[in-house]
């Protein structure tokens, strides 16, 4: 089974930033929303360790890998986008952060998003470790 960890390096008011690894080697940055205490589609996840299935995607017509059992919330997909515009409280991919029409952005999704999918290939169930930086140091980087 591949391991995905979802390390995240810098979190504001505005978004949450991180580095998205594939059995330890770094294939993508993410862009998730703040931390808004897990509320659905307006938050990022709670660090921790969650199951990770490849599944159909309705709203999106097609596959993608969900982020199963975050407590309250559902249907929580690694997908293609920018800004916290985009993500209904998911996993953003990027080649690079950025920033794009004032807001932080993760830039270069779709290339992203098909490099982080060619290092999932070949299974459909996984694991994501889901882990904030920032708490090695501290909220306030001390």
């Amino acid at each position: 089974m591949k391991i995905v960890e979802l390390k995240r390096v810098e979190s504001t008011p505005q978004a949450t930033v991180g580095a998205l690894l594939v059995d330890g080697k770094a294939v993508c940055w993410t862009l998730e929303e703040p931390w808004r205490d897990n509320l659905e589609a307006v938050s990022c996840i709670p660090a921790g360790r969650y199951p990770l299935e490849f599944e159909y995607s309705p709203s999106r017509k097609c596959r993608l890998w969900t982020i199963k059992n975050v407590p309250g919330r559902k249907y929580v997909r690694i997908h293609t986008g920018n800004t916290v515009l985009d993500t209904e409280g998911c996993p953003l991919t990027g080649t690079r952060p950025g920033m794009l029409d004032g807001r932080r952005a993760v830039l270069g999704s779709r290339v992203a998003f098909d490099a982080f999918m060619e290092a999932m290939s070949g299974t459909e169930h996984s694991e994501i470790v889901v882990s904030d930086v920032s708490d090695v140091f501290g909220r306030d980087g001390k």
